[in-house]
C-alpha cells in the first residue's frame, strides 16, 4: 500500500476510537451544564464526564506511542511505563481484563510498538474475557504474544486477510487497517508475525531478534 493512503487509513482508525468517548463527553457536558436537569442528573453526567475523559486520556496516550512517532526508536522501552499505558487501557474498556507477562526488559521502543499493536487487534476478540500480554527470550530471539481467552476469541476473516497484506474483500476500512499496519510494523523491524485461531484461544505472536541494551 501507498505509504500516503496507510496514513490517510491510520488517521480514520485514530477518529474512530476517540470519537466514542468524546461523544459521550459532550452528552455528559449537556447533562451537566443544563440549568434544567436536577441534581440526580447533574451527579448523574459528572460521572459520565469524568469516565469520558479518563477513556479519552488513556486511548490517546495509547494510541501516541503505538501509531504516533514517540516509539519510532531501538532504545530499550521503559516497561514499567509502557505496562502503564497497558493498564489504563483497559481499566477503561472494563468488558476486558488485562494479563501481563511481559517477563523481560530487552524490549526496543519499536518492539513495544508491535506489541501494542498487536493488543490493539486482540481487544475485539477477548471481549468479556482476558487479554493476555507476554513478552520472553528464547536464547537470541524476543517472542512477544497477544492472547484473546475467553469465550469470544475468534478472529474476523478481514482480520487474516490484512495480516497477510492482502486487501479484504469489503476495503480497508473497518477493522482492516489495524492488522495490515501492524504486519507492516513487524517486517519494519524483522519480526514474523503468525495468527492463531483456537476455540476459547487466539492470538497473535512476534518473534525477532533480541537487542541487549
Amino acid at each position: 500500500m501507498e505509504s500516503s493512503r496507510l496514513a490517510s487509513y491510520v488517521a480514520s482508525r485514530i477518529c474512530h476510537d476517540v470519537a466514542s468517548p468524546l461523544t459521550t463527553l459532550m452528552q455528559s457536558c449537556e447533562l451537566l451544564f443544563d440549568e434544567g436537569m436536577g441534581p440526580a442528573m447533574r451527579a448523574e453526567g459528572e460521572k459520565s464526564l469524568r469516565s469520558s475523559i479518563a477513556t479519552l486520556d488513556a486511548k490517546l496516550r495509547f494510541m501516541r506511542y503505538a501509531i504516533g512517532s514517540q516509539a519510532i526508536n531501538d532504545s530499550l522501552v521503559n516497561v514499567a511505563e509502557a505496562r502503564g499505558m497497558f493498564t489504563r487501557l483497559f481499566e477503561v474498556n472494563t468488558k476486558t481484563q488485562l494479563d501481563w507477562k511481559v517477563e523481560t526488559l530487552n524490549i526496543t521502543n519499536r518492539q513495544m510498538r508491535l506489541l501494542m499493536n498487536m493488543t490493539l487487534i486482540m481487544v475485539e476478540p477477548a471481549a468479556r474475557g482476558v487479554c493476555r500480554v507476554s513478552a520472553h527470550e528464547e536464547g537470541d530471539e524476543l517472542v512477544m504474544n497477544a492472547d484473546a481467552i475467553g469465550q469470544y476469541s475468534t478472529f474476523k476473516p478481514e482480520v487474516h486477510d490484512a495480516l497477510a497484506g492482502t486487501e479484504p474483500p469489503d476495503g480497508w476500512g473497518g477493522g482492516a487497517i489495524q492488522p495490515y499496519f501492524t504486519r507492516v510494523l513487524a517486517d519494519d523491524i524483522g519480526f514474523s508475525l503468525v495468527a492463531r485461531a483456537e476455540p476459547g484461544n487466539s492470538g497473535l505472536m512476534a518473534r525477532g531478534p533480541v537487542i541487549r541494551g
